[in-house]
């Protein structure tokens, strides 16, 4: 019976140890992250970017230590402004080009390390799928 007590104890540290992963940090965030994988999921049928398209547009998304976040797409700065992150979203205010700031509240479907999977929350959802190539 101890054995047994014993054992049940173990399985269970072992389970809340790895259900009770830390959330990830702002400063995890740092870095210029690119776009691998863009997709609209709630269309019918989903609606996936080309790897051609990815390729030649070389999309990505930089988070700075200044809180400061640009996302680029043809070699062009497509958007930019700051940013929060309120784990499991990112809490974003767009600079518009007329002076005025739009928020969007990005939900953080997947991060580690090098892959980030985020996606707007909204009824025509984008999700972008995106990998870690520098930290800033």
């Amino acid at each position: 019976m101890l054995k047994k007590t014993f054992r049940i104890l173990v399985y269970c540290t072992v389970l809340i140890s790895f259900g009770c992963s830390s959330s990830p940090k702002t400063q995890d965030f740092y870095g210029e992250w690119k776009y691998i994988k863009v997709e609209n999921p709630n269309q019918n049928p989903p609606n996936t970017t080309s790897e051609e398209e990815l390729s030649a547009n070389d999309p990505s998304i930089t988070f700075t230590s200044k809180g400061d976040i640009v996302m680029m797409w043809g070699g062009k700065q497509l958007s930019h402004g700051t940013f929060k992150i309120e784990y499991p979203t990112i809490s974003y205010q767009e600079s518009m080009a007329d002076g005025k700031i739009r928020s969007i509240r990005f939900l953080i479907k997947k991060f580690d390390q090098d892959i980030l999977v985020f996606e707007t929350m909204e009824a025509d959802a984008v999700r972008v799928t995106a990998r870690k190539v520098t930290a800033k």
